[in-house]
């Protein structure tokens, strides 16, 4: 019997460090994704940075107008080109065939022309001393006109085949430098498709792009004035607004800045922060929170309150709000919050306080 017992309660002890000591119904409770806002101010002057990277006012993409194997290649980045410069070429065998076989046939019609000229004029005089019919005469007349035409056809095939000699060539059409090459030799290329990119050289031609987020594009507007850091260099720049997406582009909308005065340090593709200025002087600034994040129950407004922990776990904080009129932008907030706080805005219904979530990011 004391083996028996003994054996009991090896196995109640194995049994309890396999269960991990949890009690009889106890749930572990899953980590839930949130959505947030945050409590921001709002009105007054409000001072936004964001970042970007430094272009070429002057960029352009360079093509082929022909589809065909890229022969020859003449261009790498950072190299300093001249206006006219051939870059690129392309496979010119089976042009340069048909451009032969244009310059016969624009030959053969030149000389059908000619003779139907010279017969032209001695049926004609003939004609005039009644040695011919006018039959013959107008028979002439037409081979003239059939020759003229078939001439003026093969001398638009000639210039056809010499445009298209051309489009298997890509000239530098500035003086610059070749700020991207996106093929390689013995490539096929398709005709629009971006081959070279070059920029012209020239130190007051820098621009910034930037992505704003939905909240602050409709507050831009062109020629704005807009101050620009650029962190390898220690001077910083003054800038103007000259272009305002209309359409989203990865979730922001492009907004183009043009230094004044840069730097000749200044090169393309540097990363720029932009700090834009939104309000007015006049207004005051309110601690707005979003609309979504306020709930009401017996004991007043409240939100939900995410506290960072560790390792992006939240925890769940319910807080009683004082709340004002409402704005655009969400509640005027009274007490109860701090600039920079982080709400819950969605799902309040399945929160409560001491809870462990995780951030949703949008």
């Amino acid at each position: 019997m004391n083996k028996i017992h003994a054996s009991l309660i090896v196995l109640f002890t194995i049994l309890t460090i396999t269960c991990g000591g949890k009690k009889e119904g106890e749930v572990e409770e899953t980590l839930k994704p949130v959505k947030y806002g945050v409590v921001e101010l709002s009105g007054g002057i409000e001072e936004r940075t964001f970042n970007g990277l430094t272009q070429s006012g002057t960029e352009t993409n360079l093509s082929f107008r022909a589809n065909g194997l890229i022969t020859k290649l003449n261009a790498r980045v950072g190299q300093r080109v001249q206006r006219g410069q051939i870059l690129a070429q392309l496979d010119q065998k089976d042009v340069l065939l048909a451009l032969d076989q244009a310059k016969v046939d624009a030959q053969n019609a030149k000389v059908q022309l000619e003779t139907s000229v010279s017969n032209l004029e001695r049926v004609k005089q003939l004609y005039q001393t009644n040695n011919t019919s006018l039959s013959d005469y107008e028979q002439a007349k037409s081979a003239y006109s059939n020759a003229q035409s078939g001439f003026e056809i093969a001398q638009k095939s000639l210039d056809l085949q010499n445009s298209q000699i051309a489009y298997t060539r890509i000239e530098a059409p500035m003086s610059g430098v070749i700020s991207a090459v996106n093929v390689e030799i013995n490539e096929f290329a398709q005709a629009g498709s971006p081959i070279i990119t070059m920029s012209q050289e020239k130190t007051g031609d820098i621009e910034a792009e930037v992505g704003i987020p939905e909240k602050y594009i409709s507050k831009i507007r062109q020629g704005d004035e807009v101050s620009v850091a650029i962190s390898s260099i220690s001077e910083g720049f003054e800038g103007i607004i000259t272009e305002v997406g209309y359409s989203p582009a990865g979730g922001t909308y492009p907004v183009t800045v043009r230094l004044q005065g840069p730097s000749a340090d200044i090169r393309p593709g540097m990363p720029a922060e932009v700090r834009f200025t939104f309000g007015d002087a006049n207004e005051s600034s309110q601690l707005i929170v979003p609309i979504k994040a306020v709930g009401e129950d017996q004991d007043g407004n409240f939100v939900y309150l995410l506290m960072p922990e560790q390792d992006g776990v939240f925890g769940v904080k319910k807080t009683l709000v004082e709340i004002g009129a409402f704005l655009p932008g969400g509640f005027i907030v009274r007490s109860g919050l701090n600039e920079g706080d982080k709400v819950a805005v969605a799902g309040l219904r399945s929160l409560y306080g001491g809870r462990k979530v995780t951030l949703l990011e949008d």
